[in-house]
């Protein structure tokens, strides 16, 4: 048994949500400013629903409940602030130096007349193969026909991702 006083004050509601993050960061801070606190996830334990499909007391049928002593609200209600106020920024992917090169450009140059020839040849099945495999891909594909060989062009912005696709239909690789 600790020393410390039994804290007085009743159970306050600080956060009642679904979502698992913003559950964990909340009672992890809670911890760190040691700040007592009641933690109930919903969803185990609850009774079987009601037959009225919508109640006049809603209440959420899983996620979680944490409640603070309400001598504890003011300071509790801080951590919970400043938690929200951060989590948002956690979802965001960050922009990466030099990404945006990587990327085809824009539609109006990658449809302009392919220059780049990604595969020629004169079995017709291995080109209708090709052909599907660049429209699935979205990838713009001119095709010539000199003679009995097919010739399949694309723009030099699909140039990699094209011949990746005809190494992985001729050679039957996965992509890698």
């Amino acid at each position: 048994m600790s020393s410390k006083p039994i804290p007085q004050g009743s159970l306050v509601l600080l956060w009642a949500g679904e979502d698992p993050a913003v559950h964990a960061a909340l009672l992890e801070e809670l911890g760190a400013a040691e700040i007592p606190f009641s933690d109930k996830s919903l969803g185990d334990d609850e009774v079987a629903p009601t037959a009225d499909p919508l109640p006049i007391d809603w209440k959420p049928r899983f996620g979680f409940q944490v409640a603070v002593l309400s001598t504890d609200l003011a300071e509790a209600q801080e951590v919970l602030e400043k938690l929200l106020e951060e989590e948002p920024a956690d979802l965001e992917i960050p922009e990466q130096e030099g990404a945006a090169s990587a990327e085809p450009p824009l539609v109006v140059v990658t449809e302009t007349h392919p220059t780049v020839e990604v595969w020629k040849g004169s079995d017709d099945r291995i080109a209708q193969f090709l052909t599907a495999a660049m429209q699935e891909n979205e990838i713009p594909i001119h095709i010539e026909n000199p003679g009995d060989e097919t010739r399949i062009y694309v723009s030099a912005a699909n140039d990699k991702r094209a011949r990746e696709i005809v190494r992985e239909v001729v050679e039957g690789a996965p992509p890698q």
